[in-house]
């Protein structure tokens, strides 16, 4: 069994996780202890430095666990929002569901508002961006939509799409997710989406 399925290795990390955003909601990173890690999770020194080689590998290893579990939670296979534009394979392409995503983050609200707070090296919203950026890339690719084709105007477009979309992630937690996943997805979904476009292009990779 490799070591990342280990029921306590998982176990481990769900307590280092929790503790680390319980101990973010009253302070910095910088003012973080490891003493205070491991006592909040309940573990000791000895295990925390089996799987981190200090604070700092541990705060980024953590965020970034948490960038791939946002991730996973909201990409689907893009077979059936595709159709109507292009025939493709299932698993080909993945799209983002923006009603996964948001809903994830309605389910861990607590988690995501100390998540986007972070700034500096530990920028949380920086680090979503990037990994906007690289599983659109895989689409385009799995889309035929070589580099050759990626124009000025899609690139300014993808910066358009995902630093808005960024924004408004952040506002509705901000203000306390007063407008529910749904409303929210779907709002948003025909903010990206150009009425009449039949071609496949960046929009598409964001479905509901």
């Amino acid at each position: 069994m490799s070591s990342e399925l280990d029921p306590r290795i998982m176990k481990t990390k769900r307590q280092l996780k929790v503790a680390l955003i319980k101990l973010l909601t009253s302070q910095s990173t910088q003012s973080l202890s490891i003493q205070q890690i491991t006592e909040t999770a309940e573990i000791t020194r000895g295990t925390f430095y089996l799987h981190y080689r200090d604070k700092q590998d541990f705060i980024q290893t953590i965020i970034n666990d948490f960038v791939v579990d946002l991730f996973q939670s909201a990409l689907i296979d893009g077979k059936e929002s595709l159709e109507p534009k292009i025939q493709i394979s299932e698993h080909v392409a993945y799209v983002f569901s923006l009603e996964k995503g948001f809903k994830y983050m309605a389910d861990n609200y607590q988690t995501f508002i100390v998540l986007f707070g972070l700034t500096g090296k530990n920028n949380f919203a920086m680090k979503v961006e990037l990994a906007f950026r690289k599983h659109l890339q895989l689409f385009l690719k799995a889309v035929n939509l070589t580099e050759s084709q990626q124009t000025a105007h899609l690139k300014l477009k993808a910066d358009f799409i995902i630093t808005g979309l960024l924004g408004t992630m952040k506002n509705w937690l901000a203000e306390g997710i007063i407008y529910s996943p749904h409303f929210i997805s779907r709002s948003t979904y025909n903010f990206i989406h150009e009425k009449g476009n039949e071609t496949v292009s960046i929009s598409d990779f964001f479905v509901e």
